[in-house]
């Protein structure tokens, strides 16, 4: 099974980064945009504009439109048409280009949503929009009535609409299975190489490749799983979820991405390690769970993961592919990986910088639902041709963050990128105009830390108790797969 990812966001607290607290250049962090709902991935035109996707926050529920969460306890999925492309001029403004997209989010508070995922010039000027899912579309296509999701379209900007669609991703994985593991998608990210789309999807757990201009798939390639020893890895421990719908059982671990899985013949163990106590049993995962991509000054693909539940700290990898889709791991460092990435991007001199989505495991910071009760901070590293890694960002208003890009000596990412209302597009200027190295941003207090952690403790309960008399309330009303 995999934990299939329907997308990732919010608060922050600086924290000493795990990997060490590093000099870095002056830089600084200003917002674009804010109040946004699932912001994801974005694209300039050649004027400067910010073309920016939201993936929304799904529906109420009121019309039946929902199916069970296969990562989250089975909290109700429930589609609505919340998503759009957002334009964010030069001049600071932001316009809706296309309103009324699909999206589809964890109900009643819009989080973890999937819809518009990425949006790509090519090199003619010509538009494309990438649409996420977040579920099963063999059995949920019907229920949730949203048949745009999970492919690929060209995009008329003049009208504010789709146009003709170039990949259906989710049919694909309905026929063929190409990791052959349960069928979940997600295409989450993309890039586009003269007049081909290669997307990384972190439901299926493979990058595919259409030719923009005939449409379809092209090829496709399965990332590699990632055996762990179970000894290796800290679990949480979960309440039971409480009444599943009849027929239903988990199909795996509760958790924000449901993306990942396993697959081949590596077995996949449950429950915590022996002598450690927990409420529930639950399937390990091992699939990589790929979710950004960007073009090497080679000619190749970085691809970054966000790695399996339960998100074990320092195992995410990157990889180097090809035209072909030959898929190898790069800067390996001994098996020193990373956290939980979600974005890539090089700069002129053709340094590459990573995005950590979160500086520890996702599940030591927000409850299911979404309540936040830790430290969420993101940071930006450095790796440079030998691995050396440098943190040019950790936390500091930086959260939860996903996708990223350079420009004129600036990174750019979609901050709080899992929540509705409070989503960001931000830019950090990395001062490369010739400012005396700093150190990066420094993390808060052990008092600070505190602080955050009793405030979270006394609000849980009382919004748990209205979290789950909403969902009874929605449960009540509509038919859950």
């Amino acid at each position: 099974m995999k934990f299939k990812s329907i997308a990732l966001t919010l608060f922050t607290a600086s924290i000493v980064s795990i990997l060490g607290t590093t000099a870095a250049q002056a830089a600084s962090l200003s917002v674009l945009a804010d109040g946004l709902d699932n912001p994801r991935n974005f694209d300039f035109d050649t004027e400067g504009n910010i073309y920016l996707t939201t993936s929304g926050k799904g529906g109420t529920g009121e019309d039946g439109r929902c199916v069970p969460s296969p990562s989250s306890q089975f909290i109700p999925l429930c589609a609505g048409n919340t998503g759009s492309l957002l334009k964010i001029g030069t001049d600071g403004s932001t316009s809706t280009v296309i309103p009324d997209l699909a999206s589809l989010a964890l109900t009643p508070f819009g989080e973890q949503a999937a819809g518009p995922a990425d949006f790509k010039f090519d090199s003619k000027g010509n538009a494309y929009l990438l649409m996420g899912y977040a579920g099963n579309p063999a059995t949920s296509g019907d229920i949730l009535q949203s048949p745009t999701l999970g492919k690929l379209f060209e995009v008329d900007l003049v009208n504010g609409a789709l146009g003709r669609e170039v990949a259906d991703f989710a049919q694909y994985e309905v026929e063929n299975n190409p990791d052959g593991s349960d069928l979940i998608t997600n295409p989450y990210a993309m890039t586009i190489k003269d007049n081909t789309a290669f997307v990384v999807d972190g439901g299926a757990n493979v990058i595919w490749k259409t030719a923009l201009d005939k449409g379809g798939i092209e090829k496709v390639a399965a990332f590699p799983i990632l055996p762990v020893d179970q000894s290796e890895l800290e679990f949480p421990s979960f309440e039971p979820p409480g009444e599943i719908p009849d027929g239903e059982q988990p199909s795996d671990a509760p958790g924000l991405p449901a993306i990942n899985g396993q697959g081949g013949d590596t077995e996949a163990p449950s429950g915590p390690p022996e002598g450690e106590e927990a409420s529930q049993d639950f399937p390990i995962t091992f699939q990589s769970v790929p979710t950004g991509i960007t073009q090497s000054p080679n000619g190749d693909f970085t691809v970054a993961e966000y790695s399996y539940f339960p998100y074990p700290e320092g195992r995410a990898r990157l990889y180097s592919v090809d035209d072909d889709l030959n898929i190898n791991e790069k800067y390996t460092n001994g098996g020193d990986g990373f956290t939980q990435l979600t974005g890539t991007a090089y700069d002129e001199d053709g340094s590459l910088y990573v995005l950590q989505h979160m500086n520890t495991s996702e599940w030591k910071n927000i409850l299911q639902g979404g309540e936040v009760i830790g430290d969420i901070s993101s940071s930006i590293i450095k790796v440079a041709a030998d691995g050396t890694r440098e943190t040019i960002w950790n936390g500091n208003g930086l959260e939860a963050a996903s996708g990223l890009t350079y420009r004129d000596g600036a990174l750019y990412t979609a901050n709080r990128a899992r929540l509705a209302d409070v989503g960001q597009l931000v830019k950090i200027d990395l001062g490369k105009g010739g400012d005396k190295p700093t150190k990066v941003p420094e993390p808060a207090s052990i008092l600070g830390l505190l602080g955050v952690a009793a405030a979270g403790a006394a609000s849980k309960y009382s919004k748990r108790k209205r979290q789950e008399e909403k969902l009874e309330e929605i449960l009540d009303k509509v038919e859950v797969l």
